[in-house]
C-alpha cells in the first residue's frame, strides 16, 4: 500500500490536488529570476533610469516593468522561503502577474499564507 500527504488548494472555481513528497522542496527558478530582475530594475530607477527607458532596453511593456519591480519589495521571510523552495504551492510568477501584492509585509504574509 502507498500513502502520501496531500492538500486540496481552492482558487476561485478551480480546485487542485497537491501531492507532497516527504522533504521535497521545489525551487521556482522562474520566480527567483523575476525577483532578481525586479531588484535590477529597482536599482536602475534609483540610479536615475525611467520606467520607460528600462522597458525599451528590456523590450518589455512599461506595465510589465512596474509589475516586476513590485517583487523587489517582498518581505524578507517570504523571499527566503522562495529561495529555499518552501513557498506555498500557489505562489508563482504567474500568480504574481495576475494579482497585486501589498507593499505592507504583514499584508503580504496574510495573502501568501492563504494560497
Amino acid at each position: 500500500m502507498f500513502a502520501t500527504a496531500f492538500q486540496f488548494r481552492k482558487r476561485g472555481v478551480e480546485t487542485k490536488l497537491v501531492i507532497a513528497h516527504a522533504g521535497q522542496k521545489v525551487v521556482d527558478q522562474v520566480l527567483i529570476r523575476n525577483i532578481a530582475r525586479a531588484h535590477r530594475y529597482c536599482d536602475a530607477v534609483k540610479e536615475g533610469s525611467t520606467i520607460d527607458e528600462i522597458a525599451a532596453r528590456e523590450n518589455l511593456s512599461r506595465a510589465r516593468i512596474v509589475q516586476l519591480i513590485d517583487l523587489a519589495f517582498l518581505a524578507p521571510d517570504v523571499l527566503q522561503s522562495i529561495i529555499w523552495g518552501q513557498q506555498p504551492v500557489g505562489l508563482t510568477s504567474e500568480w504574481l502577474q495576475r494579482n497585486d501584492l501589498p507593499i505592507n509585509w504583514q499584508a503580504q504574509r496574510r495573502l501568501i499564507a492563504a494560497l
